[in-house]
C-alpha cells in the first residue's frame, strides 16, 4: 500500500521506480504501459518512459494499493449551549442539539461531534469551548455548527472567527431565531453577571482603599516609642 502524499511528492517516475512501487518487475510495468493500463509519456529518446505521479496514483488506485492519506480527514461539530442547569433539565439544550442535527442533515456532515456547554456565553472559559478551540487550533475540525452566535459568545464572534478562518474551520450560523422565552432568561443572566462582575471590583477596590487609608492614619512605632 502507498501512500499518495509520498507519491505525490515527485513530478514524475522511471518505468523502473514505478514497477517497484507497484510491487512488479520492470517488464509487467513495460506491459502495462503498451496495454494502456497505466499511463505513461515516451520520451524523446524513444527507448524510456515517465509516468506522471497523477497517472501513477491513478493506476495504484485502480489495483487498490493506494492509500489516500491526503484526505480531508477533519470532522463536523455542533455545539449547543444553555445558561443554566434549569435549562438543560428541561430539555433546551437537548431541543437545541436536535435542531442542529437536523440542519445539517442535508450540508453532509463528515462524522459528526456533538460538544455543549451549560454556562453563561460571557465566559470564556466554558470546557466545551476550550475544548472546541483547542481542536480548531490543531486542525481537527472542518465545520462548527451553531444555532446562532449568542450561543458561542456573547461577546468576541469576530475573534473566534478570525481564529477559525485561520485554520480552515467554517462557523455555520443555523438560524438567526431566537426562543424569546430563553433569549430574555439568558439575557437578564448576563447582565446580572456583568453588574455582579463590576460590583466585586468595585468592592474590592474600596477594601483596598479602607486597608491604604488606615495604614495611613496608624501612627508609626517608632514614633510612639519617643
Amino acid at each position: 500500500m502507498q501512500k499518495k502524499s509520498q507519491i505525490m511528492s515527485r513530478a514524475t517516475y522511471s518505468t523502473g521506480r514505478a514497477a517497484d512501487l507497484i510491487g512488479v518487475g520492470r517488464r509487467t510495468a513495460l506491459r502495462y504501459i503498451k496495454e494502456g493500463k497505466l499511463k505513461a509519456s515516451l520520451l524523446p529518446s524513444g527507448t524510456h518512459y515517465r509516468i506522471a505521479s497523477e497517472d501513477l496514483c491513478e493506476f495504484l488506485d485502480s489495483v487498490g494499493l493506494l492509500f489516500d492519506d491526503t484526505a480531508d480527514l477533519r470532522v463536523d461539530v455542533v455545539y449547543g449551549r444553555v445558561s443554566t442547569k434549569t435549562q438543560a433539565t428541561r430539555g433546551d439544550l437537548e431541543r437545541q442539539i436536535d435542531s442542529l442535527k437536523a440542519y445539517t442533515a442535508d450540508k453532509n456532515p463528515k462524522n459528526l461531534e456533538v460538544i455543549t456547554d451549560v454556562g453563561s456565553g460571557l465566559n470564556d472559559h466554558r470546557r466545551g469551548l476550550m475544548s472546541l478551540m483547542r481542536r480548531v487550533e490543531a486542525n481537527e475540525i472542518s465545520r462548527i455548527f451553531v444555532m446562532n452566535r449568542d450561543r458561542l459568545t456573547r461577546f468576541g464572534w469576530n475573534y473566534l472567527k478570525l481564529i477559525c478562518d485561520s485554520h480552515g474551520t467554517e462557523l455555520v450560523v443555523a438560524s438567526s431565531d431566537v426562543e424569546n422565552k430563553t433569549e430574555s432568561e439568558e439575557l437578564a443572566e448576563d447582565i446580572i453577571a456583568i453588574i455582579h462582575s463590576f460590583s466585586g471590583r468595585l468592592y474590592g477596590m474600596r477594601s483596598r482603599l479602607k486597608t491604604e487609608i488606615a495604614n495611613m492614619e496608624r501612627p508609626d512605632e517608632d514614633d510612639n516609642r519617643e
